[in-house]
């Protein structure tokens, strides 16, 4: 992908030990608030550990009473994305990042780094280079909110990933109709 100064690949927790062949050499685990940081016996290089929950409200995370993304959790992201630009001007760099099911937080790190690598105007360019990635992608609203204000957006990231979130809804309300899936006798 031009423009992008290093290699992104992203699973969830399951599959990482499936990247110990893969040349990986940063790792961003994104976890829940109670799991410890795990670094891979495998792995030797740069490990950050973000911990949140895949909430995409603050309403959301007071209802459930979970842990929400903040500025500082997609600051720490960010930091971690100059991290891997600046070792990519001395050599090959490959960031695996995680989350529990690599379809939400970790899917929100890599378009907010893509987008930090790109700079503006390509966060539809950024967001389907998730997709090619990770097909299965749904980044999570809340780290995408505040990757576009951190990055000075004007929400670009947003506004790319509204018909993505759009097409999951219709899918979602299908679903609800379905008497199968809501549970109903037929």
């Amino acid at each position: 992908m031009n423009g992008m100064p290093y290699r992104i690949s992203i699973c969830g927790k399951q599959g990482v030990d499936s990247f110990s062949r893969q040349g990986v050499t940063h790792l961003l685990s994104i976890e829940d608030p109670s799991v410890p940081k795990d670094t891979p016996s495998w792995f030797s290089g740069p490990h950050e550990q973000v911990r949140f929950h895949d909430v995409e409200s603050v309403r959301e995370a007071e209802a459930m009473r979970a842990v929400a993304p903040t500025k500082e959790d997609v600051a720490a992201i960010l930091n971690f994305g100059e991290v891997c630009y600046n070792a990519s001007e001395n050599g090959r760099v490959h960031l695996l990042i995680h989350c529990f099911a690599g379809a939400c937080r970790s899917t929100a790190a890599a378009y907010a780094l893509i987008c930090q690598a790109m700079g503006p105007g390509c966060a539809r360019e950024a967001l389907e280079h998730v997709l090619s990635v990770r097909p299965e992608a749904f980044p999570n609203y809340l780290v995408v909110k505040h990757a576009d204000l951190s990055l000075q957006r004007g929400g670009e990231m947003l506004q790319a990933l509204g018909p993505l979130r759009s097409q999951f809804k219709k899918i979602v309300d299908e679903w609800a109709e379905d008497p199968d899936f809501a549970g109903e006798e037929s």
